[in-house]
């Protein structure tokens, strides 16, 4: 695997680890669309994931940023 597709790994496992905002994804020139959308998606489901345990009371105080992931994933549609 190269250091390439383990960054990509990496960033699908754990998206905030290594972009601040979902944006930063869609405007990453080293990743290939697939790798964006991969990422994004991972993203969103942690966001999803985040977003219930808040409407239940049990987060740990991150920002879902749902909303964010959203507008990336339909920016990164329009290319």
């Amino acid at each position: 695997m190269s250091a390439h597709q383990e960054q990509v790994e990496s960033a699908i496992s754990d998206p905030t680890r290594h972009y601040a905002r979902p944006m930063d994804v869609v405007h990453d020139d080293s990743l290939d669309a697939e790798e964006k959308l991969k990422i994004l998606e991972s993203w969103k489901k942690d966001a999803e994931l985040l977003s219930t345990a808040q409407d239940e009371n049990m987060s740990g105080g991150e920002r879902p940023q749902l909303q964010d992931v959203s507008l990336a994933l339909t920016e990164l549609d329009r290319d």
